[in-house]
């Protein structure tokens, strides 16, 4: 089993400020999990890890317990804290919430953007290039939080901050599936094609066209999600 004192080496587990000690561990703890530095299923040393983050346990144990809120984490009674497995119900669950949700968004957002705003979902979605190459990505963990913040704003063109923090939560869970298939990924291409088919809807406002082509991005990203982590699709 890996050790947690082997993650000093971390750039993401680096020693801490005293400012806002329980949020700044939390995003930590939140890096490192996405980026796969603490990998699902490893138990968690809190004494270790209030060590390397150079706080006392009072912080960590707060932002182990939010992380456990979300699901990234399990405390289990007598036997310690783990980071989460994930199953392919859980998978499946996952995309569930985030086509419900992205769907409804578009729709609302076909209703109430401003032609500025669907403009800016363009240069979103143009802004991705810089992170891949032919079909390769680049910097896959950069890649993930721009894409991440592209899905977002569609989310936000619903003009609902409540369903935008509800998509937030599934989106990070769904972000540490994706890291756990590994960091050398393809498909960088086909993701572009999929998500400039999804803006050219938004910009006709073509309803249709936009649930379709955002049904199809969401299906096809949970099935190769399955497939990289080896689960099966049904």
């Amino acid at each position: 089993m890996q050790k947690t004192d082997n993650l000093n080496r971390s750039n993401s587990l680096s020693l801490l400020d005293t400012s806002s000690l329980s949020s700044k561990v939390y995003d930590r703890l939140l890096t490192a999990i996405v980026r796969q530095e603490l990998p699902a299923g490893q138990a968690l040393d809190v004494y270790k890890l209030a060590e390397v983050f150079g706080v006392s346990r009072t912080p960590l144990q707060r932002a182990i317990s939010r992380l456990a809120d979300l699901g990234l984490i399990e405390i289990r009674p007598r036997k310690g804290t783990f980071i989460a497995k994930f199953t392919t119900q859980d998978v499946h669950d996952l995309f569930e919430i985030r086509g419900l949700i992205e769907v409804h968004a578009a729709k609302k957002g076909i209703e109430l953007s401003s032609d500025a705003e669907l403009m800016a979902m363009k240069e979103r979605v143009e802004g991705l290039r810089e992170f891949f190459s032919g079909d390769q990505y680049i910097d896959y963990f950069a890649f993930l939080e721009r894409d991440r913040e592209f899905h977002s704003a569609l989310v936000a063109l619903a003009k609902n901050p409540r369903l935008v923090t509800m998509y937030d939560q599934a989106r990070t869970l769904i972000e540490v599936t994706r890291a756990s298939s590994g960091k050398q990924i393809g498909g960088a291409a086909l993701t572009h094609r999929r998500h400039n088919a999804i803006v050219q809807a938004l910009m006709a406002r073509n309803t249709d066209r936009a649930t379709a082509a955002l049904e199809n991005h969401i299906l096809e990203s949970e099935k190769a999600i399955l497939a990289r982590l080896r689960l099966p699709t049904g």
